[in-house]
């Protein structure tokens, strides 16, 4: 299919103008301070920070276990689509009272575990140390409370 000479001369117009523009654009960027390379640095480098950014959470996630890099290549084969995160099964129902640590282990609301006291000996569950100990050595509010009505009482 050949062109016609009308067709050819259009071609050849819109070529010469497309070649001024490049040329245009090229003179542009090659002064530092212009609008255009100004334009074009930031974009720049708002793409490699994207690209930074997406290279360190692939390496971190690779690196703690969350993804394999098959897991990530099968991604990238895929055209990067992800598929939505599968929503977490809930926990176990918890006794009332009870609460759960991060690891999803069912915390009892007073610790049970012994520890004796050093200042008398006595064992006291952990929960409960620190009220004891405050008796035990007489600080706290009421040991004050205590004090308190001693000294006023010697006075009378």
């Amino acid at each position: 299919m050949a062109l016609k000479p009308s067709q050819l001369a259009f071609e050849k117009s819109l070529l010469e103008e497309r070649l001024r523009y490049v040329k245009r654009l090229k003179e542009d960027l090659e002064q530092e301070g212009g609008t255009t390379s100004q334009m074009v640095a930031a974009y720049t480098s708002i793409i490699d920070e994207i690209i930074s950014d997406v290279a360190l959470e692939v390496h971190r996630a690779v690196q703690t276990g969350v993804d394999d890099l098959a897991d990530v290549q099968h991604r990238l084969a895929n055209g990067g689509g992800s598929q939505p995160p599968a929503v977490p099964p809930l926990p176990p129902p918890v006794a009332k009272g009870s609460m759960i640590d991060v690891f999803g282990n069912v915390v009892p609301p007073i610790a049970l575990d012994q520890v004796a006291c050093p200042s008398c000996g006595r064992k006291v569950a952990a929960g409960r140390f620190a009220p004891h100990l405050e008796k035990c050595m007489g600080r706290g509010r009421q040991a004050s409370r205590n004090a308190n009505k001693r000294i006023s009482a010697m006075q009378d």
